[in-house]
């Protein structure tokens, strides 16, 4: 999550895609980041995997999709490096998503 808030301050505030900078939309990016954040630990298993899918899937695509794959076609500029970032991290997030989704619950432990 910090590498994905870290391209949306990026790319919103320091190397905005069409130059205009746009603080109130960054600022409401970080603020669900960091209430994601502090809340996670709190949520039952299910909830961490299905919020890491959901913000793992929105970081694999739209840094593949805006960032990875320009940067393949005209090179890499601005926010495109903290883009590839951002896919790499979806991608680290959607595989937790898997582990939290696939392992077993803990029982109780019969002797």
């Amino acid at each position: 999550m910090a590498v994905e808030t870290a391209h949306l301050i990026d790319d919103g505030l320091i190397n905005p895609h069409d130059g205009a900078t746009d603080v109130p939309s960054t600022l409401i990016s970080v603020a669900i980041a960091v209430v994601v954040v502090v809340l996670y630990a709190r949520l039952a298993r299910p909830a961490r995997a299905i919020l890491a899918g959901l913000f793992g899937l929105a970081g694999l695509l739209t840094g593949l999709d805006m960032h990875v794959l320009p940067a393949l076609q005209h090179g890499a500029a601005g926010s495109d490096y903290t883009g590839f970032g951002q896919a790499a991290a979806g991608l680290a997030l959607l595989t937790l998503a898997a582990v939290l989704a696939l392992r077993p619950a803990a029982g109780p432990q019969t002797a």
